[in-house]
């Protein structure tokens, strides 16, 4: 148990200290959620702008491995369905989110961005490059 306890720290520490060195970091805040499942991975990077937060494009190959790794470790029935990792001045917080905790009526987006939305304190989102303008804002 403890073994896989300090894997599981290890994991972790890899993810946010590659979260850290992306080349934008922002010590405002910065919040990866990533959804895993067999054969699976769907990521979003939200990273604080001051007065705005910006939805960033993220290399998924920089994640894959580690965040796979730590989803498998959990047994089958008690596998999380999302982890939210959290970065701000140094420190981080996971959150690891289960499939009870979701509304099954609930869009993946919308839900990724009442997350973001609760954790950059009501922060306007832009969402740059998803449509023909620049960006657009929620």
């Amino acid at each position: 148990m403890m073994l896989n306890l300090a894997r599981k720290s290890a994991l972790l520490n890899e993810i946010a200290e590659t979260l850290e060195a992306e080349t934008q970091f922002s010590s405002n805040g910065l919040l990866l959620i990533a959804a895993v499942d067999r054969g699976h991975l769907s990521l979003s990077l939200f990273s604080d702008r001051g007065r705005h937060v910006e939805y960033r494009n993220i290399e998924y190959g920089r994640y894959d491995k580690h965040l796979n790794e730590l989803w498998a470790m959990e047994p089958l029935s008690k596998r999380w369905e999302e982890v939210e990792i959290f970065l701000k001045a140094g420190q981080f917080k996971v959150k690891f989110v289960f499939p009870e905790d979701f509304d099954p009526e609930e869009l993946d987006t919308d839900r990724r961005h009442t997350t973001a939305t609760e954790y950059f304190g009501g922060k306007p989102i832009r969402y740059p490059g998803l449509d023909s303008r620049d960006s657009w804002t929620m």
